[in-house]
C-alpha cells in the first residue's frame, strides 16, 4: 500500500471517528412548546370551521329551484363559482353555511320558497406537509388525522430519527411559531399517545435524519471525489499482491 493510500484512508478514519463521535451526543434541540398542541380531552377533529378555498370543488342542493339545484364544480382561482340564472358567486372566504345563506338570498328574487345547502365535495385547499427523511411532501388536511396517522401513512425510513420528530405550528401570519419534539418510537413501541394530537390545517411535522445515518451520507459525500484516487492507488498494490500469491 503506497504512502498517498495511507495518508488517505487515514484521514477518512479520522473524519468518521469524529463525525461518530457528534453522533453520539447528538445534534438536534428538544422543543417544548407542548400547550400549545396538546388538549386535553383530545378533541375530534383539528381547525375550526371549514371555510372553502380555492381549489374546492362544491355541490349545490336546492330541490326548489331547478337552475341551480344539483349546480356547482371547482372554487375558480379567482374565488368565483358560477351558477345557472343567479351568475358569479364570490365562495372563497365562506363556511358553506354562509355561502348557502348568500345563494338563498339571491335565489329568493327567482323563487318564493327554496331552501339552499352547500356541499364540498372536493377538500383540495388545506393541506399540511412532511418534511426532512420523510417521504410525503404536502398531504391533504381532512381535519381527523393524528400524528401517528401521517406518520404510519408516510413511513419511516431507516435513516429516520424516530425519537426526535418535529412537529412545528406556524400561525396564519408566520410571526408566532410553536414546536414540539415527540418521541414517535415510544408511541409505537410502548402506546405512549399522550401526544398523539390532531393535526392542524398548516401543520408541518419534520423527520430529522439519525446522526449515524447523516454521517454515512457526510463520507460518501466525501468519499465521492476520491474514490477514483483510492482505486487508482490500490489498484497496483492490489495487482501485486496477486502475482506474488499466484
Amino acid at each position: 500500500m503506497g504512502l498517498g493510500h495511507t495518508r488517505v484512508t487515514f484521514r477518512l478514519l479520522s473524519i468518521v471517528a469524529l463525525a461518530c463521535g457528534m453522533a453520539a451526543t447528538g445534534c438536534t434541540p428538544t422543543y417544548n412548546d407542548y400547550e400549545a398542541f396538546y388538549k386535553s380531552p383530545k378533541p375530534i377533529v383539528g381547525g375550526g370551521p371549514y371555510v372553502i378555498e380555492p381549489p374546492d370543488s362544491i355541490s349545490i342542493i336546492a330541490p326548489g329551484a331547478p337552475e341551480i339545484d344539483g349546480s356547482g364544480g371547482g372554487v375558480r382561482p379567482d374565488g368565483y363559482i358560477t351558477l345557472h340564472l343567479l351568475g358569479d358567486i364570490f365562495a372563497a372566504g365562506k363556511t358553506p353555511t354562509q355561502l348557502a345563506a348568500e345563494i338563498e338570498e339571491k335565489a329568493l328574487k327567482y323563487y318564493q320558497d327554496v331552501s339552499v345547502e352547500v356541499q364540498v365535495d372536493g377538500y383540495g385547499s388545506k393541506s399540511y406537509y412532511m418534511s426532512g427523511e420523510f417521504n410525503g411532501g404536502q398531504r391533504s388536511y381532512n381535519g381527523t388525522d393524528t400524528i401517528m396517522d401521517a406518520v404510519l401513512s408516510a413511513g419511516i425510513p431507516r435513516t429516520a430519527w424516530p425519537e426526535k420528530l418535529v412537529v412545528i405550528r406556524p400561525n396564519e401570519r408566520g410571526d408566532l411559531i410553536k414546536r414540539m419534539t415527540i418521541n414517535v418510537k415510544d408511541m409505537l413501541e410502548k402506546g405512549d399517545l399522550k401526544y398523539n394530537i390532531v393535526i392542524e390545517e398548516g401543520d408541518i411535522l419534520f423527520m430529522p435524519i439519525h446522526p449515524f445515518a447523516a454521517v454515512g451520507v457526510a463520507v460518501q459525500n466525501i468519499l465521492a471525489p476520491v474514490s477514483p484516487i483510492i482505486q487508482a492507488v490500490s489498484a497496483p498494490a492490489s495487482i501485486a499482491n496477486s502475482l506474488d500469491d499466484n
